[in-house]
């Protein structure tokens, strides 16, 4: 397990059973806010706040999709970590066709250093995304969720762009109590799947995950072009990016089998809308995405004895599956 103790960097820390189950799971640690008003003390400038990220990564992902359908190409900087985590420096910095150097001029080899040089004593994850203070030099926050509300809406009156609102103040409570199930049920439910530790856990989480998105599919039937409505707000964000990697990665890799996303014709249709917005088809990056999750720890099976779940193929030919014609003797 990699993680920072009192500020040191532990590339091969001995691994607490319950949280390498969900390894891939965090919360913030930095919870600062930038705002329009700058009554937080992080006022909104262009370009003094940069972001380091990661295309493999879901939850980085939701904010650099936020960042192009807001145009803040010229407003928020942006560098992206090299998609092979699993290494003794975690996410690191670097010119190769899958990485950039730190565009934020600190300096830095390793995302590592950036939380350290936050707080001499950190302790805890080294995650992405990240939103860096270019003035204050410091961590702004990691929590992917509240950075993507900040792009929304902190960066209007600096270049942002005023037609999309992805968090109306009309729609809030229904976003939220959206975001939440997104969160628990998919974006982290499907690494619930991956790290089960026996086959209860697995049958369990496995469940709770295609429930979710059986829900999700049943809803979209009515026609909706979105997941509240027909516009598209941080809901659609949040399940937009674990979605569009489910056939790739989640469904054999984490042994999320029951079902592909092929197989739900509504939630198939919902991720193309989305994929085809303004600017989000540069954002799926499956060259980032496949070296992430197939050269990594994900890629070996660290937990045998489970059996994943058949996939709900009808394997009866048309004629068959419509009762026409009759058996041969």
């Amino acid at each position: 397990m990699k993680l920072m103790i009192n500020g040191i960097w532990q590339g091969d820390a001995a691994p607490v059973p319950e949280l390498e189950a969900r390894r891939m799971i965090h919360a913030g640690s930095f919870r600062d806010r930038v705002t329009a008003d700058g009554s937080t003390g992080f006022p909104a400038r262009r370009k003094r706040y940069h972001l380091y990220v990661s295309y493999a990564c879901p939850f980085s992902h939701r904010v650099i999709v936020v960042r192009a359908l807001k145009r803040l190409e010229q407003v928020v900087g942006l560098s992206v970590l090299h998609p092979l985590w699993d290494t003794p420096d975690g996410w690191v910095f670097g010119d190769t066709p899958l990485s950039t150097p730190d565009g934020a001029r600190n300096g830095f080899l390793r995302l590592y250093e950036a939380y350290r040089a936050s707080s001499s004593d950190y302790t805890g994850k080294v995650t992405v995304p990240v939103l860096w203070d270019q003035e204050k030099r410091q961590i702004i926050s990691n929590e992917s969720l509240e950075i993507a509300e900040m792009l929304n809406d902190a960066f209007d009156e600096v270049g942002g762009n005023r037609h999309v609102d992805l968090y109306p103040l009309t729609l809030r409570r229904e976003i939220d109590a959206l975001n939440v199930r997104i969160t628990r049920c998919l974006a982290k439910g499907v690494y619930s799947v991956a790290g089960a530790r026996d086959q209860s856990e697995y049958d369990s989480t496995t469940g709770a995950l295609f429930d979710f998105l059986d829900t999700l599919e049943r809803e979209l039937t009515d026609g909706r072009n979105f997941l509240l409505g027909d516009w598209a707000t941080l809901a659609d964000v949040l399940a937009f990016t674990p979605l569009v990697r489910f056939d790739a990665v989640y469904n054999p890799l984490f042994r999320a089998s029951r079902k592909r996303l092929v197989d739900y014709p509504c939630l198939l249709t919902f991720v193309r809308r989305i994929y085809d917005l303004p600017g989000v088809a540069e954002t799926v990056r499956f060259d980032h995405i496949l070296t992430h999750y197939y050269d990594g720890d994900w890629a070996v099976a660290t937990r045998r004895g489970i059996v994943p779940q058949p996939p709900e193929i009808d394997w009866r030919s048309a004629r068959q599956a419509l009762g026409v014609g009759t058996a041969r003797s």
